[in-house]
């Protein structure tokens, strides 16, 4: 007993002995099968200190069968020291990425595993920072597996010279290889919403001119990046998001009104885009706004006599009018799609263009004018959308894309902004594409908020209102498909967020994302192959992801059978038979897809707006042919709220600041002489200047008159105004003199609305001297005459009484012939007669020295 007692011990540790190195030797059987699988092949962790970045295309097909060959392809670019000999060696593993997560393990290098090299091939030498394309064939015999559908892990290596080894990897890139060997049931049916929308670039908004004329091109035109997209997925099954601003442009941001004799835009697309040169005048010459004008009283009191104050005739036509009311939400430019909406000459306007060229023209010679650019830009997009296939369908967002959650919280002003964006109708040009609106917001809103605005938009277009929302907005019960029916609505299209975000990423290796989204597809489908089910993708609005890419991906999506794309119309017919359900009351959380950048809009430049608005529409009300170009004008203004502001606010700020100083200076041009008026009378007549640098007349405007104080008395201090363009007209008040003194009036314009066209804290001003004739004029007057009587009455008393002085006798003899014969000569001798006239005169002698003594 003692013996088998003493051998128990040694037993047990022999046994014990024995377990371990049975499990040393297993152990060490296991890691070199696991060394001969993977001799010749790379780590997948060996590319921490990597030199050199791969980039890869997608694989030659996307999706293979057991036993095809591949074709792997890419460029590989060098960040380190010269690599003399690069080699490229391709691996594939036999794991499944059969479920999501562990897809995005590998994808995103949390999960390592074991590769066998299947394939390599040399590439061109390559120095410090240059780059070279590759090309790695797998054969098929590499490349035989039983899966009947699978996703397996694949690397790229670069090493320098054919060694794999750990120190001679000099970089590395993750993918995936797509097989498929058997039947699919029910794929999962896709749907694919691609935006197109304009960029926030501030001077597609801006004044007539060059610079707008080439942000209009640069957004629409041949190169830009709407054309591109469209050029991308060019017969691909696509829904187009389309901002209706594309091919109907808002108004430019000029300070003056079209001329009457300007042409509307002769664009196909209705865009109302009109131009004129607004050099032309209907009236008498501008006026010299710095004069001062003529004034009359009860007598000769002007200060300035040689002004002009002929009032012109009214003209009583100008452009046809659409009767149209810009001050309701349902009605605000419902009718500007064939109005002009460009400014005339302006200060801040480049352009002075007469008008855009016929259609005839257009089709033979290249567009001179600004007008003419953008004009042809729209008709050449408009063409394209027009021209889609069949598998391609146009769904019309609101006009200028409205960000609803950044209005809605803004508030009444908010709201209203985007009920007229919302009531604004599709172009003429344009409709036979469809009327299908789509509701998207940029950010996360209730359901009654969603349910309230597709109502609104679908009143106010009379077409379907399809609301787009994530995922998240209905319950997870019903993630299963994406097109549901929603009281309220047309129909809810919910879309993949996260798969969204995998298909919109621009990357330097397109092929690494599109070899991603194939496999978190495949994994979902692996899920429940026999279910059906359907979702959407979409890309960002902010045009950042690369339309070249989105189309490549779309078309390895082309080449899976585990994946249905439908067309628009086919998505319109998904909608109609969907399963009816509601949406939860908030979404739930989660990470948005597209993220929003902060919303840009401010309460105060909402109020700016409104007050742009409201002096506009007093505008509206006297402009002759008003009803054809405010209203465009006004929705220029409502620019400010769209959602491609977002992350912008300083652009968002200046647009906002330009549009509210330009409509400042339209208002201006409607201006009152200021004056200084000598008024030397108890009652009279004045006379005030009104000015209008307008291209159109205006009618009916009233001009008020209010003094600062009680010196005078306008007796009628309202006087109806009619003036041409570019012209001036005289109003005539009657006053009365209540006191002497300087008396300041303020000077007003009132539209026919009743809103005053002048600034209420700024008014014109007239001032006038007043001198009545009943009041100390007159006392100084009665002095000074006094004073002239008086003054000559003392010098009449000290000269006193004044002697008649007798007439002194001619000097020149009388003619003969005035000497009259007084009776008959009586008869006397000539001494006698002698005599007697001797002594007559020595008596008259005689008397006068008597004289001069008594005067002496």
């Amino acid at each position: 007993m003692s013996d088998a007692s003493s051998r128990q011990p040694g037993s047990t540790w022999s046994l014990h002995n024995g377990g371990r190195t049975a499990a040393a030797l297993l152990a060490f059987v296991l890691a070199f099968a696991s060394l001969s699988l993977t001799l010749g092949a790379p780590s997948a962790t060996a590319a921490a200190s990597s030199t050199v970045r791969v980039s890869l295309n997608a694989n030659a097909p996307a999706v293979s069968a057991s036993g095809e060959a591949v074709s792997v392809s890419g460029t590989i670019t060098n960040t380190g020291s010269a690599i003399a000999h690069p080699v490229v060696h391709v691996s594939v593993s036999s794991r499944l990425l059969d479920t999501r997560s562990t897809a995005e393990s590998w994808m995103s290098g949390k999960l390592d595993l074991p590769m066998t090299e299947v394939a390599s091939a040399e590439a061109s030498p390559l120095s410090s920072g240059s780059s070279t394309s590759f090309a790695v064939d797998i054969p098929g015999k590499s490349l035989k597996y039983d899966y009947g559908m699978a996703s397996l892990p694949l690397t790229v290596t670069v090493t320098d010279g054919k060694s794999s080894t750990a120190s001679g990897i000099r970089g590395m890139a993750r993918s995936t290889l797509h097989l498929q060997n058997g039947p699919v049931r029910s794929p999962l049916q896709m749907s694919i919403v691609i935006p197109l929308t304009l960029p926030a670039d501030t001077d597609l908004f801006g004044p007539s001119g060059t610079a707008r004329a080439e942000a209009w091109e640069h957004a629409i035109g041949p190169d830009s990046q709407v054309q591109r997209t469209l050029d991308a997925f060019q017969g691909q099954p696509v829904t187009f998001a389309v901002d209706p601003a594309l091919i109907d442009p808002p108004a430019a941001a000029d300070n003056n009104v079209p001329s009457a004799s300007a042409s509307p835009s002769s664009s196909s697309s209705g865009s109302g885009s009109g131009s004129g040169s607004g050099t032309e005048s209907s009236g008498s010459a501008p006026s010299d706004s710095a004069g001062t004008s003529n004034s009359t009283s009860g007598g000769d009191h002007s200060s300035d006599p040689g002004s002009d104050t002929a009032t012109p005739n009214p003209t009583s036509t100008a452009a046809g009018t659409s009767g149209t009311t810009d001050d309701t939400d349902s009605s605000d430019d419902s009718s500007d799609s064939n109005s002009d909406n460009t400014g005339g000459a302006t200060d801040g306007a480049t352009d002075q263009d007469s008008q855009s060229p016929s259609p005839s023209e257009s089709s033979t010679t290249q567009p001179t004018t600004s007008q003419g650019r953008i004009d042809a830009a729209v008709d050449d997009l408009t063409d394209r959308l027009t021209s889609l296939g069949d598998e391609q369908a146009v769904w019309w967002l609101p006009d200028d894309d409205p960000d609803l959650s950044a209005l809605q919280r803004a508030g009444a002003p908010g709201k209203a902004l985007a009920r007229r964006d919302f009531a604004r109708p599709l172009p003429d040009a344009v409709k036979d594409l469809g009327d299908t609106r789509l509701v998207w917001p940029s950010a996360d809103l209730s359901a009654s908020s969603i349910t309230t605005w597709a109502k609104s938009l679908a009143a106010r277009s009379k077409g379907d209102a399809v609301a787009l929302l994530p995922g998240r907005s209905v319950g997870q019960s019903q993630t299963s498909t994406t097109t549901h029916r929603v009281s309220g609505t047309s129909g809810v299209i919910t879309y993949d967020e996260s798969l969204s975000r995998i298909f919109s990423k621009s990357t330097t290796s397109p092929g690494t994302e599109t070899s991603r989204l194939l496999t978190q597809l495949m994994a979902l489908y692996l899920q429940s192959p026999g279910t059906a089910r359907s979702l959407t993708l979409v890309a960002p609005r902010s045009g950042g992801a690369n339309p070249v890419q989105l189309a490549a991906q779309v078309g390895a999506l082309t080449e899976a059978d585990w994946v249905s794309l439908r067309s628009g119309r086919q998505t319109a017919e998904a909608l109609r038979t969907a399963p009816k359900t509601s949406l939860l009351s908030q979404p739930r959380k989660g990470t948005p897809f597209p993220k929003p950048p902060a919303r840009a809009i401010t309460p105060a430049e909402l109020a700016d707006l409104s007050r742009s608005r409201s002096r506009l529409s007093a505008l509206q009300s006297a402009l002759v042919g008003g009803d054809d170009v405010i209203p465009q004008r006004k929705r220029g203004l409502d620019i400010v709220g769209s959602t491609r502001w977002r992350g912008a606010p300083a652009k968002l700020a200046e647009v906002a600041d330009r549009d509210t100083d330009a409509v400042s200076s339209m208002l201006r041009k409607l201006s009152i002489r200021s004056s200084t008026i000598n008024f030397f009378a108890d009652s009279g007549d004045i006379s005030v200047t009104v000015s209008n640098e307008l291209n159109r007349p205006v009618r009916d405007l009233q001009l008020h008159l209010l003094p600062r104080t009680f010196l005078i008395r306008v007796t009628d201090d309202v006087q109806q105004v009619d003036i041409d363009a570019e012209s001036r007209a005289t109003a005539h008040f009657h006053i009365e003199a209540v006191g002497g003194g300087t008396v300041p009036l303020d000077a007003m314009l009132i539209a026919p609305n009743g809103t005053p066209l002048t600034d209420k804290d700024a008014p014109s001003q007239v001032k006038i001297n007043v001198h009545p004739t009943s009041g100390w004029i007159m006392w100084v007057l009665g002095v000074l005459a006094g004073l002239i009587l008086l003054i000559g009455l003392l010098r009449a008393v000290r000269r006193g009484p004044r002697t008649a002085t007798e007439p002194v006798a001619a000097d020149t003899p009388t003619p003969n012939d005035a000497i009259v014969d007084a009776g008959q000569r009586r008869p006397q001798n000539d001494d006698q007669h002698d005599d007697d006239h001797d002594n007559e005169h020595d008596n008259n002698e005689h008397n006068d020295e008597g004289t001069d003594t008594d005067d002496d």
